[in-house]
């Protein structure tokens, strides 16, 4: 698969005249070598918002994959697995694929008879992503308080089979250079790849 970090967003849109907010996800672990490239990625984050088309954002970590059986059901709370089936209807409404950095994985069963006898799956996530939302206001008639406007990372396929995936880091490239800024943050092309990993 051919990955990119040239930038040209078709399916995320940065319109300076809406209130977009970033949910930041991150793993609660993450090795020792890419925890400044994370830092460098927030500090990003933060200018925009100071001085760009991000109203607000906020780093998170990657919810749990299900609920136990001793979590109340908290109104806001959502699974790994609702955040993903999220994801997932964003990136079909928009023709592109979260794969390869997100992905659902068949887990068998364990041939010892541990745990549950029935397949289930996992959800696979990189070690950080951002998540576009539009803040709504009052004034709007659809219902709803936010709308997610993107997911990244995010692989677009055209018409003759070619791939090209947004990172991270070329999402925010993107949003810096439609701000008129040449942002100059260390080694960030060379972390691009390792923000991508899956765990």
């Amino acid at each position: 698969m051919a990955v990119s970090n040239a930038v040209g967003f078709s399916a995320i849109d940065t319109d300076q005249n809406k209130d977009l907010r970033v949910d930041c996800y991150v793993r609660s672990t993450v090795p020792a070598s890419i925890t400044e490239t994370i830092k460098a990625t927030i500090g990003r984050l933060q200018r925009l918002c100071e001085d760009g088309p991000i109203t607000n954002y906020q780093v998170l970590q990657w919810p749990p994959a299900h609920r136990s059986a001793t979590e109340t059901n908290r109104e806001n709370d959502v699974t790994r697995d609702e955040l993903m089936t999220e994801f997932e209807n964003w990136s079909e409404q928009h023709g592109v694929t979260l794969e390869p950095a997100f992905r659902r994985e068949g887990v068998p069963t364990s041939p010892f008879g541990i745990g549950s006898n029935a397949p289930h799956e996992r959800v696979r996530v990189p070690l950080v992503a951002l998540a576009i939302y539009e803040e709504r206001t009052n004034a709007d008639t659809d219902g709803g308080s936010e709308s997610l406007r993107g997911v990244v990372p995010h692989t677009e396929r055209s018409q003759v089979g070619e791939e090209r995936t947004y990172t991270v880091d070329s999402w925010l490239s993107e949003v810096e250079t439609d701000m008129g800024e040449s942002a100059a943050w260390p080694a960030q092309h060379d972390q691009t790849t390792m923000l991508e990993e899956q765990l």
